[in-house]
């Protein structure tokens, strides 16, 4: 296998040759409807590229490709299009969907339309994302952390084809409410009755609004809660507004007509999408977030607030906190943000599982203090090309993206790899986990979302770490509790590894600065053995962990695709499985 090809020149980001080329890629190694197996390659051209030809139908797909670079195999590297004896014509990511959903004969209709609803939804949208390209670049700066969400939201989780879209969401609600565009809005707000309202343990029944609202908004609330004559009986709540227009009404209309929940006129203060887009930011308090439920679909999940996610990220902050405790280097390199502030609504007969319950609450997040900030994800974004805006806001306009590489690798390995090797492993992906940067070099990381933190029990009680006691919901499908270290190790092979750090090596070696790929999976190899020798845990596991990721030729691979394809009906986990693909840092691959 040849070594990977030299990237192009920067240039803008074009979302609609990006979004073929995800589709493409993810259809090539999840082998979607024989996408790979069935595939005939052609010889090697001069620049490096093959003929890519797939029978479909009464024609041809026809695509070239190159060689990946990350991992032994191929990704796309030009114009796909569909030949027929009479006919052919270039296509885009929804007519390449649309061909191969075809092929699969055995699949539901509603799963295809489905899908290929969700695709076109994205396509309709991305004239604004493009436009909005400029903006970005030109508003990036060390002190804004809203626009490090933007920019976070612009990818949202790197490779999967349909992680933009945003089923039930028009264009209009995209732009006003989406992360990408950075406006402001006003949050809905509604009184429940007392004894409908559960709260987290410590959490006072007054703090949903006394957090953020300052002393003269608070005054407005009490004023028009006092005329309504509800101050002694209800609470206050945020609701996205969103939610208040399209959700509240059909499935709370028994309780606004008995009147344990009224709407209020009350606004508040603006708010500003996160990239996690139900969680809000505020323009002047930028270490706080609001978690809201929103009912919009997104990687093929429903944006909720179930009652025993808020409970489980109270038990996976607490192994977090414990492991920091056991692990010098974890106490002085990560951090984490306070979630332990949560509301949600209370059915009469206390069931934390029903549905309506994640329907209406809201949850505070803090951040500890210090920056600048950055989500790890905005690391991996360009909008405009070359280096992205945070690494020249933070590490200046010519950093050693070598260094800056290899301290970040650093800080994600140090984490995942002593995590691992003690029992848990946090959902490390480039939305979960923050970086902290202290002059130019990032120094910390700081995690949030703590509700699927990862462990094998047996390993936590072997170190003297507490078992969480997850709420699990359905035990045969439990991704918290692992039964064996093989699957905790995956989440970081997978997460870690080949989303959140590839995403930014892929960026950094498109930047066209000297730093390539190649580089990079030196640089990682190097860091999994330097983390593996000064961890401080038993040394079978630590040899057993540096086994399986630089001497099995084969690693653990996320699919998205195939299980989103195979899900008859969507729930409020992200449907994915493991499968297996050429591991980018099996030591005898290099090339």
């Amino acid at each position: 296998m040849s070594g990977p090809m030299r990237a192009a020149a920067p240039r803008a980001t074009d979302l609609a040759r990006d979004l073929l080329a995800e589709l493409f890629d993810a259809l090539w190694i999840e082998d979607v409807a024989g996408f790979q197996s069935r595939a005939t390659l052609g010889t090697t051209a001069e620049d490096g590229t093959r003929d890519y030809a797939l029978a479909v139908g009464a024609g041809h797909l026809r695509a070239r490709v190159r060689p990946d670079g990350w991992r032994d195999g191929f990704r796309f590297a030009g114009s796909a299009r569909y030949e027929t004896a009479s006919s052919g014509a270039d296509i885009d990511a929804s007519a390449l969907l649309s061909l191969v959903l075809a092929g699969m004969p055995d699949l539901p209709g509603t799963i295809r339309q489905r899908s290929l609803d969700e695709l076109t939804a994205i396509i309709d949208a991305l004239p604004d994302r493009a436009a909005w390209a400029e903006g970005l670049e030109a508003e990036a700066r060390a002190d804004d952390a809203i626009v490090w969400e933007r920019l976070a939201a612009w990818r949202d989780r790197p490779f999967h084809p349909l992680a933009r879209a945003r089923h039930g969401f028009d264009r209009a609600q995209t732009l006003a409410y989406g992360a990408e565009a950075g406006r402001y809005f006003a949050l809905a707000w509604v009184a429940l009755a007392r004894e409908r309202l559960a709260e987290a343990p410590g959490a006072g029944p007054s703090d949903p609004f006394a957090t953020f609202l300052d002393q003269r908004q608070q005054a407005l609330l009490a004023t028009e809660m006092r005329t309504r004559g509800i101050d002694g009986s209800h609470i206050a709540l945020p609701v996205h507004p969103w939610q208040a227009a399209h959700s509240l009404p059909a499935h709370f209309a028994a309780e606004r007509e008995d009147g344990q929940l009224v709407l209020l006129d009350f606004q508040g203060p603006l708010v500003a999408a996160t990239s996690s887009l139900r969680t809000v930011a505020f323009p002047a308090r930028p270490g706080l977030h609001l978690k809201l439920p929103l009912d919009v679909r997104t990687l093929g999940v429903r944006r909720l607030l179930p009652p025993q996610s808020l409970q489980n990220g109270l038990h996976g902050a607490a192994l977090l906190a414990a492991g920091r405790a056991h692990d010098p280097w974890l106490a002085e390199h990560v951090a984490l943000a306070d979630e332990d502030a949560f509301w949600h609504f209370r059915e009469a007969d206390g069931d934390l599982y029903a549905e309506r319950p994640a329907l209406l609450g809201c949850a505070l997040r803090r951040l500890p203090e210090g920056g600048p900030i950055v989500p790890l994800a905005t690391l991996a974004v360009a909008p405009g090309g070359g280096l992205p805006p945070a690494v020249r806001a933070l590490a200046g306009e010519a950093p050693d993206l070598t260094r800056l590489f290899s301290d970040i690798a650093g800080l994600v390995l140090g984490l995942v790899l002593r995590g691992v090797c003690l029992g848990f492993v946090p959902e490390l992906h480039g939305q979960n986990a923050l970086v902290a940067f202290e002059g130019a070099r990032p120094c910390r990381l700081i995690l949030r979302d703590h509700d699927t933190v990862r462990c094998a029990p047996d390993w936590l009680v072997e170190v003297g770490l507490p078992v969480p006691a997850y709420l699990i919901t359905d035990p045969q499908r439990n991704s918290l509790l692992l039964r064996r270290p093989d699957d905790l190790l995956a989440y970081a092979q997978t997460l870690a590894i080949d989303v959140a750090l590839r995403a930014i090596a892929e960026t950094f070696a498109e930047a066209e600065r000297g730093f390539t790929l190649a580089e990079a999976r030196r640089i990682l190899v190097a860091t999994v053995r330097r983390v593996l020798g000064e961890a401080e845990a038993p040394p079978e596991r630590k040899q057993w962990v540096a086994a399986c990721l630089l001497e099995q030729p084969l690693a653990p691979f996320k699919e998205v695709l195939t299980p989103l394809l195979a899900a008859s009906a969507l729930t409020t986990s992200m449907p994915s499985r493991l499968g297996c693909a050429a591991n980018p840092l099996f030591l005898e691959a290099r090339s």
